[in-house]
């Protein structure tokens, strides 16, 4: 392993563990009167009910892959919870990465998906084509949007500016690509994220 892929492996190991703290218990709202009470906000979206678990069958085909990192509605780190369990992002992200086209599968995912389709992009593209990246990276940045994240344990909405930062920052595509054999290995049993 390199210097690149333990900076990468620590990384996501330390956002897996840093991010899963227990939240503090908040007292009952304040209902007040009928007119004063607002509607609870939706539930976070959960992985099982994301279409990444929804599409996902192993072993997973490129066209499957495409559809999945399209479809998708969490934007996630390579692990997961407290467990730092591997997500059906992570696989189909590298089902792509090995494939000899790999830069037009990311292509065509930035040219026809959602924000969370286009960030999965964003960090391919930024190790494949650079300057492709770069133009990817303007048009997110320039995004008024919001997207559910889920890193370690820490899920919430988060700005697409900010994100497109931290992806800056921080080589993600390299650490979804570290956690390639870990995440096939997981989706390959019964136990997986998508499998409870």
């Amino acid at each position: 392993m390199n210097q690149r892929e333990m900076a990468s492996l620590v990384l996501g190991l330390f956002l897996a563990v840093v991010g899963c703290r227990v939240a503090p218990v908040e007292p009952p709202p304040n209902l007040g009167t009928l007119e004063e009470s607002r509607p609870a906000p939706p539930p976070p979206p959960s992985f099982k009910d994301d279409p990444a678990c929804r599409l996902f069958r192993w072993p997973l085909s490129p066209t499957r892959a495409a559809a999945i990192l399209r479809q998708t509605e969490i934007f996630a780190t390579a692990a997961v919870y407290v467990s730092g369990e591997p997500t059906p992002q992570v696989v189909a992200y590298n089902v792509l990465r090995d494939q000899e086209n790999a830069t037009d599968w990311f292509e065509s995912i930035a040219g026809r998906s959602g924000e969370v389709g286009r960030l999965y992009a964003l960090s391919a593209l930024w190790l494949l084509a650079p300057e492709r990246a770069t133009e990817l990276a303007t048009e997110l940045r320039a995004s008024d949007t919001s997207v559910f994240t889920q890193f370690g344990c820490e899920g919430g909405e988060r700005a697409t500016h900010e994100l497109v930062d931290a992806m800056e920052r921080y080589d993600y595509g390299e650490n979804f690509r570290s956690a390639r054999d870990r995440a096939y290995a997981a989706f390959a049993r019964e136990g997986n994220l998508c499998a409870r």
